[in-house]
């Protein structure tokens, strides 16, 4: 595991190289390009982190985790052995949706609201939603942004796994981890630094 952990900043650098490499079709639009479906839909109404997290990016995440533990070799990385169909289809779904909802984050034109007022309620070991709250008002775009990397990250795992590649596909379920994590610091667990 200490190994694994070692290799993503590695894996992510060439992870970059191979998107940069990829078929056409495979590209991502820039953050600051999102779909115009995806840009009309944020001009409409507040952007709702909590709502998203747990009806979309929860569920997503949680689906390629499972696609990553359950085909896993000893290395860490996914086993060509253990990838069928099924399993890339899946991988290659869960990045969908994943990249659609970060595109989401990025174009979002209006405020971005930690949760919605019937969402607010957390249990006392939970960070209060207004403390989340402050956290993104104090870098709206920074939400905004990372919003977009998340995005073109899952866009190149979807790639990856619509084109069966096992070793990007390998560095990418690990580095959405990373991604994930790195927004969670700055928004949701900033005052734990």
């Amino acid at each position: 595991m200490r190994l694994l952990v070692a290799v993503v900043p590695l894996a992510l650098a060439a992870c970059a190289t191979a998107y940069a490499q990829a078929p056409e079709y495979s590209q991502a639009p820039e953050y600051s390009q999102a779909p115009e479906y995806a840009q009309a839909e944020a001009e409409a109404e507040p952007y709702y982190v909590r709502h998203a997290m747990q009806t979309v990016v929860n569920p997503a995440i949680v689906a390629i985790w499972d696609v990553g533990n359950n085909a896993m070799n000893e290395d860490g990385g996914l086993d060509p052995e253990l990838m069928g169909d099924e399993q890339w289809s899946a991988l290659a779904t869960a990045a969908g949706t994943l990249a659609a909802e970060g595109e989401r984050m990025a174009a979002a034109k209006g405020p971005i609201r930690a949760a919605s007022p019937g969402n607010m309620t957390t249990e006392e070991f939970e960070i209060s939603m207004e403390d989340v709250q402050g956290f993104l008002d104090d870098d709206p775009q920074g939400f905004r942004t990372m919003g977009g990397e998340f995005a073109q990250l899952a866009r190149m795992l979807e790639s990856a796994a619509v084109t069966r590649d096992i070793d990007t596909a390998s560095d990418l379920v690990a580095g959405m981890d990373v991604s994930c994590s790195v927004c969670h610091a700055q928004f949701w667990y900033a005052e734990a630094q």
